[in-house]
């Protein structure tokens, strides 16, 4: 069989009994990333290249390396439609209110993360610093399709549960910009020279282009939606953020960054009326999930989990480091704002972080450049601890969502404060200055009263 036929077949198998799966738990209100996870596995090497199996049968219901670059392909794709989707669906307002948090936790975050994560990756499993910083960038986000998985669990909890959700939705491009800088050390010649201003000045290239490729094709999205056929917007969506995501990358820019800023800007300023976007948002959301889908399948299926007693135990001490850095990361960028929450929105902010999409799509990338450099055990090594990572963080969060919507462990001393946001707006024109904590991301949700339900 030829090898473009043999990828369709293995897309055809992940897809179809990813969809079936995702479906059924989406009724449930239940975060499909883990299962995904699972599925994928059940197709790896690791059930069917098992000693035990392989001793009495051969079989190969899937091989990710047969299917040459369409995986990446696919990975990328998937990250320049969630991202769109996500900033497209969110309101300027809610970012301004939450700014002094959610972008401190999805910039600051991001880096905090790549730095310490990395060195405690470095000393945990002995990588070498540019594999472990990019170990600790990959790792370094917040899945906002598992937090909107969870956004019943958390209904109570409506200030934390936006402030995530922002978080998640801009952290993305953060932690797919920072594992392309440290890609270029990689491939670097032992002993050349490293140049920092170098460094930092491609960094800061790739977000000033990547901000202004997304201003500008944003802003031209109101003359563009104004000269084309309802039955195309669309599509016109759909090519705005591919367009976005080539021409800042063709100009050295933070191609995940410039589609970021251009769903803002265009959701925002160009399609501002919900009905709109509601209308033009279905074929994205819908292609979105599909390619998210594939990706957490064909990570699973890609992974090779045959490791012995001692990895796996220090997979689960990094897992923990993992938990513990984050609520001292929070606290520390909260500063006196922590008086303006709850204990409880304070530690569901600290331990609700579950990792995903980007975390997913980036490792196999990083795993090539390892095979690339001739170190495929490294590569395996990588694609297992980040696999752990995601499967653990995504089971942990959720169950931290469910014993936090418990109504045993709901605030009862708020005081006046708490109460007062309880109560319904009056019926009276609203000149929001994004005060309004349910002036939130609208994701399809109906407003009622002012609070998204």
């Amino acid at each position: 069989m030829q090898a473009i036929e043999l990828s369709v077949m293995y897309f055809a198998i992940l897809l179809g009994f990813g969809v079936l799966l995702a479906n059924v738990l989406k009724k449930r209100n239940i975060p499909d990333t883990f299962f995904l996870l699972l599925l994928g596995l059940l197709f790896s090497p690791t059930v069917f290249a098992n000693p035990v199996i392989t001793h009495y049968v051969s079989i190969k219901l899937v091989d990710v390396s047969a299917m040459g670059n369409i995986p990446d392909f696919l990975r990328v794709l998937a990250l320049i439609l969630v991202i769109f989707i996500g900033t497209f669906n969110l309101n300027i307002k809610v970012l301004k209110r939450y700014s002094n948090i959610t972008l401190k936790l999805a910039v600051l975050g991001v880096l905090f993360n790549a730095v310490i994560l990395g060195l405690i990756g470095q000393g945990l499993f002995g990588l070498g610093i540019i594999f472990a910083l990019l170990l600790g960038a990959a790792i370094s986000d917040t899945d906002v399709n598992v937090i909107f998985a969870l956004e019943k669990s958390l209904a109570k909890s409506k200030r934390a549960l936006t402030i995530l959700k922002v978080e998640g939705i801009f952290n993305t491009p953060i932690s797919v910009l920072i594992p392309l800088i440290f890609l270029d050390f990689i491939y670097m010649e032992s002993g050349a020279m490293i140049e920092p201003m170098k460094y930092l000045s491609n960094f800061w290239l790739m977000i000033t282009v990547g901000v202004g490729t997304g201003l500008m094709v944003g802003l031209s999205a109101s003359w563009l939606f104004k000269n084309v056929l309802k039955e195309y917007g669309s599509l016109l969506l759909f090519s705005l953020a591919l367009i976005t995501y080539a021409l800042a990358i063709s100009i050295g820019g933070s191609g995940g960054l410039a589609v970021a800023v251009c769903g803002l800007v265009a959701g925002n300023f160009a399609l501002s009326k919900r009905d709109e976007k509601e209308g033009l948002i279905q074929f994205e959301d819908q292609l979105s999930e599909m390619l998210r889908i594939s990706v957490f399948t064909l990570l699973g299926a890609q992974v090779t989990l045959l490791m012995g007693l001692q990895e796996l135990l220090l997979i689960l001490v990094f897992f923990m480091m993992v938990v513990v850095i984050r609520p001292i990361f929070l606290i520390a960028i909260m500063g006196k704002l922590r008086q303006n929450f709850s204990r409880k929105d304070v530690l569901i902010m600290s331990l609700v972080a579950p990792r995903g999409l980007s975390s997913a799509a980036m490792i196999p990338i990083v795993a090539g450049a390892a095979i690339t450099i001739g170190n495929p055990e490294l590569a395996g090594k990588m694609v297992n601890i980040v696999f752990m990572v995601i499967l653990l963080s995504v089971l942990f969060s959720s169950v931290v969502a469910k014993i936090g919507g418990m109504e045993r462990f709901q605030d009862k001393g708020e005081g006046k404060r708490a109460k007062s946001e309880e109560k319904p707006a009056p019926p009276v024109e609203k000149k929001d200055e994004g005060g309004d904590i349910s002036l939130m991301l609208e994701k399809g949700k109906e407003e009622k009263d002012g609070v998204i339900v």
